[in-house]
């Protein structure tokens, strides 16, 4: 799936990417880590949040800027994420997507169940 289709398809899914990366980045910096993950791991938890990903749609994405407030690099194996003071400098509402993580957590609790 091509990212145009992507977000023709559905804009809340890439709500939800940058949501994922406003998560990892807020997490690395509760543990003072670098904020940095697998390009697989990325795509495989965006996957299991019901969000059709690949590869080529992510570099797709970021090259379009979709993620510029999110992410400052990324090659075909690493996406590392801007930290927590770069995306306040960047003016991007973090409280709301943490929320919409917050709230899809609770629901995988809940299914748990």
């Amino acid at each position: 799936m091509r990212a145009f289709e992507l977000l023709n398809e559905d804009i809340k899914d890439l709500e939800k990417l940058t949501a994922l990366g406003q998560f990892l980045i807020a997490r690395a910096n509760d543990k003072n880590a670098t904020s940095e993950l697998s390009v697989d791991a990325f795509i495989s938890i965006a996957n299991k949040m019901g969000i059709p990903l690949d590869l080529d749609s992510l570099q797709e994405l970021v090259m379009k800027g979709e993620f510029q407030n999110v992410i400052s690099d990324m090659n075909k194996e690493r996406i590392k994420f801007k930290s927590e003071k770069q995306v306040a400098d960047s003016g991007m509402p973090m409280d709301r997507e943490q929320n919409v993580v917050s709230q899809m957590a609770k629901r995988a609790l809940k299914s748990r169940k």
